[in-house]
Formats: C-alpha cells, sequence, structure tokens
C-alpha cells in the first residue's frame, strides 16, 4: 500500500488552537473535544500570552502541549505555525477557541482529510457567552441537519476550522509571517492552497461557535487590517475581496481611493465610535446579523473578528 493511501486511511490526528484571553472559551472547547467519537494523539495549545496558570491546563483523554508565541501584541500568524510544527501525527485540525465540537464532529473531518484536500464544517453561532455554557447545555443543542460534501472555492475558507495534512501544510509554507496582527493573513493562506493545487471541501457537517465581546466593523484592529491589506496587494498585485474595505472609507477611516492610489489610514477611530461597535451581548450580536463565520471572508466580503 502507497504512502498515500497510508495518510488517508490513518485516523491518528493532531489538534492546533491559539489563545491569548480567552480561557473559558478554551476550557470548554477542550471540554467538548473530550466527548468527541475520536480522540486526537494531540492537543498543541499555543498562547498569544506569557505562562500563567491557565497555560497549565491538562485532559485526561489526550495530551495537552502548551507552546508560546507572545513576542507581539497578537503574533496570529506566528502561534498558528508553532502549533502546526510541533504536532507530531501527519493530520491538522485546527480550531478556534471558541468552538464547540460535536460528538461526531472530528472523526467525520479526519476521515476526509486526504492529501491535496483542506476540509473545513459550517459554523452555527451559539447565543450564550461561554461562562453560560454548561455540559446540559451543549447535550440539548441541536445540530442543524449535515447535508453532502462539496467542493467549495477557496474564498469560503475559514480559520475557524479546517483541517490539513502534515504534506500539504509544508507545501504550502504554513501562515506568511510578513502579516502581523490581525486579518489578511488567513485570506493570503486560502490564497496560497489554491495556488498550490489544493481544494477546499465543506464536510458539510457544523461546529458550535460560542459568543464573545466584538468590534463590528473590527474597528478596533484598523491598523493592522490596513497594513496586512498592503502587504496582500504587493504580494498578489491586487487587495482581497472585501466590502470591509469600503466601509472604512465611508466612514472617513481610509483613504476613498485606496484602490488606485494605495491604502492608507486617514484618521483613528474615536472612543464614542469603539462603545458604538462594540457588541457585548449575543442578542445584538444576532439582530446585527454576526451569524456568519468570525473572522472569515463571508459570501459577502466582509472580515469579521477572530482571535
Amino acid at each position: 500500500m502507497n504512502r498515500q493511501r497510508d495518510d488517508a486511511m490513518s485516523t491518528d490526528f493532531s489538534i492546533v488552537t491559539i489563545v491569548k484571553r480567552r480561557t473559558q472559551q478554551l476550557s470548554n472547547l477542550i471540554s467538548s473535544i473530550e466527548r468527541s467519537t475520536l480522540l486526537p494523539k494531540e492537543m498543541v495549545i499555543v498562547w498569544m500570552a506569557p505562562p500563567s496558570d491557565e497555560s497549565l491546563l491538562s485532559s485526561e483523554n489526550f495530551p495537552i502541549v502548551h507552546r508560546f508565541a507572545a513576542s507581539d501584541e497578537l503574533p496570529i500568524p506566528k502561534a498558528r505555525n508553532r502549533g502546526f510544527d510541533t504536532c507530531k501525527t501527519d493530520k491538522f485540525i485546527y480550531l478556534d477557541v471558541d468552538c464547540i465540537c460535536p460528538e461526531s464532529l472530528l472523526e467525520d473531518l479526519v476521515r476526509s482529510l486526504a492529501i491535496g484536500k483542506v476540509v473545513t464544517a459550517n459554523v452555527c453561532q451559539l447565543d450564550k457567552k461561554a461562562e453560560d455554557i454548561s455540559e446540559s447545555y451543549v447535550q440539548q443543542l441541536a445540530l442543524p441537519q449535515a447535508t453532502a460534501a462539496e467542493k467549495v472555492p477557496f474564498v469560503q475558507f475559514d480559520t475557524n476550522i479546517f483541517g490539513i495534512t502534515r504534506k500539504d501544510y509544508e507545501r504550502v509554507g504554513g501562515f506568511d509571517l510578513d502579516y502581523h496582527g490581525f486579518g489578511i493573513g488567513d485570506l493570503d493562506f486560502a490564497a496560497r492552497c489554491s495556488q498550490a493545487g489544493l481544494y477546499l471541501v465543506n464536510t458539510g457537517r457544523h461546529v458550535f461557535k460560542q459568543f464573545h465581546a466584538h468590534y463590528n466593523p473590527p474597528v478596533n484592529h484598523l491598523c493592522d487590517i490596513v497594513s496586512n491589506a498592503e502587504v496582500f496587494r504587493q504580494k498578489w498585485g491586487a487587495y482581497p475581496s472585501c466590502d470591509l474595505f469600503a466601509h472604512f472609507a465611508e466612514l472617513g477611516l481610509i483613504n476613498a481611493d485606496y484602490e488606485e492610489s494605495g491604502m492608507r489610514v486617514v484618521r483613528l477611530v474615536t472612543d464614542e465610535e469603539l462603545a458604538t461597535y462594540l457588541v457585548k451581548e449575543p442578542d445584538s450580536a444576532a439582530s446585527e446579523g454576526t451569524s456568519a463565520p468570525a473572522g472569515t471572508l463571508t459570501r459577502t466580503g466582509t472580515l469579521k473578528q477572530t482571535a
């Protein structure tokens, strides 16, 4: 039996997640993984913060390996790469720290994962804060009916949840460290996966996502997003398709002619604006239409907050 067939049949896998402050979400994520029908060989947690009592978390069901990437304020690409580089298996499942996994999700993802293929799932936004999510609440959640797996364009790539093989991760080269802080780096990773000839499969399964306070639009990450958008344009010759840029221009935060003359920050947001755009409660998140996967380029092209 050839090596590619061996990789396709193997169910050994590693989970990678990164975290800074959301320790309650992390605890809920670990609890959901412990109930999975297929357990990982290891879970690698990369902390974007110095070691603390929280970074001693362990599980009786699988090893948890803690790594650190705390040199920058929000070293997202570096943290993701450190997690993948630590893994000892050949199949990686990346989970946002806000995720809660239904029991069969990980098994479905791992059995679908093979060389040349990146797998993902649909994201269901929960209407409760992390501290209000109990085990009984999770067990009573009704999953939407799974749909047939389908090949989808990489514009639907979602860093909330995806699986990739070691061979393909190394082929793509991981996440580009030229992107700093929040935003755009995941779009670059998706573009390089597509350029490398990989294809993206939505398994039709679902993962739950815990609510956390965030800014909509993510004006708190304005400078990171603008800087990273320029890195993307220099690399690919154009800005990524993202209507967030037009929104920032309408708010007067960036120049309106950015496509012709390059994007730059015109002004910073005021404290009053920050308060206006802060989404504190799940109900307000639903009313503002933030049920789409956070941290991804949605079907309408809106970049939402993650990490």
